[in-house]
């Protein structure tokens, strides 16, 4: 196969999984490059048709085992046929349960073509102590031989057809979380500058008073909590705050990355 163009597409609330999706990118090496970042709300809206010659990397973060709840808005647009992709989820140093398997069925029904995938450890979201400083340099060193690696092995295919990337991942797939549930807000620390709402990837804060978040849109990505400039947004839950402790505790040992190839 000649590799004329990566296309990276990613969602990123936070940074870390661009990172990945980029050190692999950059492993594959193609000539010309497109990043399709789908995390602002306005960018799943637009799209791209792919073309013969392209290699897609499609990376995405975990939330309690699974994909995000928006793959739907995520591949609208996206036009593919026959197309091959690495695929990469980033996850917490807990689990990454049935995500990556997800994320090879989700690939597949919209007209990819799994030829790698990976499963990489990033910093945690919300228990600020798990998994800090990843993905490190090593993780990027993994991430770009994963690039290298497919795209060694894109190199000698003349063909795609009949392939089938084996990942871990279990069908049907563990139950995500359905709570209504998002961070509180300060008001006395809220400036109202609106970035929160500007920056939330669901739009699930209200742009008239920017202290309300719709708990059943919200994915609590927390990049409004580490976006805030005031420091007004937070964790309120007790019982939550409880379960982050003990996660920071019992999964506290690293991680090492997972990755598989055909």
């Amino acid at each position: 196969m000649d590799m004329k163009r990566v296309v990276t597409l990613t969602f990123s609330p936070n940074g870390t999984t661009a990172r990945v999706a980029d050190a692999i990118a950059q492993g594959i090496g193609a000539p010309e490059r497109l990043d399709l970042d789908r995390t602002a709300f306005d960018s799943r809206w637009t799209g791209e048709t792919l073309r013969a010659g392209d290699v897609a990397v499609i990376a995405l973060p975990v939330y309690y085992g699974r994909l995000p709840k928006l793959m739907v808005e995520f591949f609208r647009y996206i036009k593919a046929e026959g197309i091959p992709a690495v695929l990469a989820v980033t996850y917490g140093n807990r689990e990454y349960e049935d995500a990556l398997l997800e994320l090879k069925n989700e690939s597949l029904e919209h007209g990819f073509i799994p030829v790698a995938a990976g499963a990489f450890v990033a910093h945690h979201c919300m228990a600020g102590k798990l998994a800090e400083g990843r993905p490190n340099g090593d993780d990027l060193d993994q991430a770009r031989e994963l690039g290298e690696k497919a795209a060694a092995l894109l190199a000698g295919l003349d063909r795609l057809e009949g392939l089938d990337l084996s990942v871990k991942g279990n069908f049907p797939y563990v139950p995500g979380s359905d709570l209504p549930v998002g961070p509180a807000t300060d008001r006395s620390k809220c400036t109202n500058c609106g970035l929160c709402q500007r920056n939330c990837p669901v739009q699930a804060i209200n742009p008239l008073d920017f202290a309300e978040v719709d708990g059943w849109r919200c994915l609590f990505c927390t990049r409004c909590i580490h976006s805030c400039p005031a420091g007004a947004k937070f964790i309120s839950m007790p019982a939550m705050r409880e379960k982050l402790v003990i996660l920071e505790n019992m999964m506290a040992a690293p991680k090492a990355n997972e990755l598989f190839l055909i």
